[in-house]
């Protein structure tokens, strides 16, 4: 440094030094005391939402944001399901489901075990799922094809329904009398619905409920498969025979679409069945079935809605009204059942 700038900074150099000796040790940064200096000595203080990383998203809410990814993939369903039937008929579009869904099964395939992974110790009962499985999508498609897409998503509201009725029968499960009263009310709202007298009862009304006879069915086939085999392996059979046993009826109405538009809205509607399937399993997996079952019955106000912005549909008050009964009813038994499975196997009374 030069003399000159010796010479300016000089001063200040001795002012802060004179400044120092007055200062008695601590006076100007007093230590910390208390609970201050017990948490300075832990750990940094750390301003909320500068640096601190953000907190894990709950259980129920990473169960809540899959039900709504699980929604919006079955209103996609709905959606391109009756965009296809325009153009195809109904079984056609059900085997090119299936046929196209296996390609979003070959990453389960791929990473399962060729030994144990995909074990089927009763192959008749698998069977016997994937033609309910067959059935089930070809009567459903046709509902969805021939009703108001709102109706027939109500209607397959009464699978769960059917699926705790058929129980006592198929898996030996006491349904006590809550449950029973709540299957009641489930079908009187679907009375309510279809207003049998004030307008005939269609071919698409009894295809809607053959459909979601036959899921419950399954589901409780199913049910009972997953304690021996496995969910994979309940999950792949049942993807691949759907294909198998909607293949018969597509033959007779055999004719592959040639516009590309609509391999696209086939090839999304095999997207929207595989996420929905796997966004039912991991919202399930991840919250309680009392926070997240009701948000699977925003699926009725969001297939309406696309119903009236894309067909043109109308849903009136008849229709919302014994929708709710039937979500309500269905609500309730989920929610019995969960009560039930927390009691550690509890019958309802």
């Amino acid at each position: 440094m030069t003399e000159k700038g010796r010479c300016m900074t000089s001063p200040w150099r001795g002012s802060m030094a004179r400044l120092r000796r007055r200062a008695k040790p601590g006076a100007l940064t007093p230590p910390p005391t208390g609970p201050i200096a017990r948490r300075s000595q832990e750990t940094p203080l750390v301003l909320p939402g500068l640096h601190a990383p953000a907190p894990p998203l709950s259980a129920n809410l990473r169960g809540g944001l899959w039900m709504l990814v699980s929604v919006a993939g079955a209103t996609g369903m709905t959606v391109f399901v009756r965009i296809a039937s325009t153009e195809m008929t109904t079984p056609m579009v059900a085997f090119l489901r299936s046929a196209l869904g296996l390609l979003f099964l070959a990453p389960l395939l791929l990473r399962a075990s060729p030994t144990a992974g995909l074990a089927m110790r009763r192959p008749w009962l698998h069977g016997l799922r994937g033609a309910l499985i067959a059935v089930a999508l070809n009567c459903g498609f046709y509902a969805v094809a021939v009703l108001p897409v709102a109706t027939a998503t109500i209607l397959f509201f009464l699978a769960p329904i059917f699926a705790t009725a058929l129980a006592p029968v198929m898996v030996g499960e006491t349904v006590g009398v809550r449950r029973w009263s709540a299957i009641g009310v489930g079908f009187l709202g679907a009375l309510v619905v279809l207003r049998p007298g004030a307008q005939p009862i269609d071919a698409g009304v009894v295809a809607a409920g053959v459909s979601s006879l036959c899921f419950a069915t399954a589901l409780l086939i199913g049910k009972t498969m997953s304690a021996e085999d496995g969910s994979d392996a309940v999950f792949a059979s049942s993807t691949v025979l759907a294909a198998v046993f909607t293949l018969p009826p597509a033959l007779l109405f055999w004719r592959l679409p040639t516009e590309v538009w609509l391999w696209g809205a086939l090839m999304a509607l095999a997207a929207a069945s595989a996420l929905r399937g796997y966004a039912d399993i991991r919202a399930m997996a991840a919250g309680e079935a009392s926070f997240v079952a009701p948000i699977s019955y925003l699926r009725l106000p969001a297939v309406g809605l696309a119903g009236w912005l894309l067909f043109d549909e109308a849903v009136d008050a008849w229709t919302w009204g014994g929708g709710a009964v039937i979500a309500a009813a269905t609500l309730y038994i989920v929610l019995r059942e969960a009560r039930l499975k927390r009691s550690r196997g509890g019958v309802a009374p």
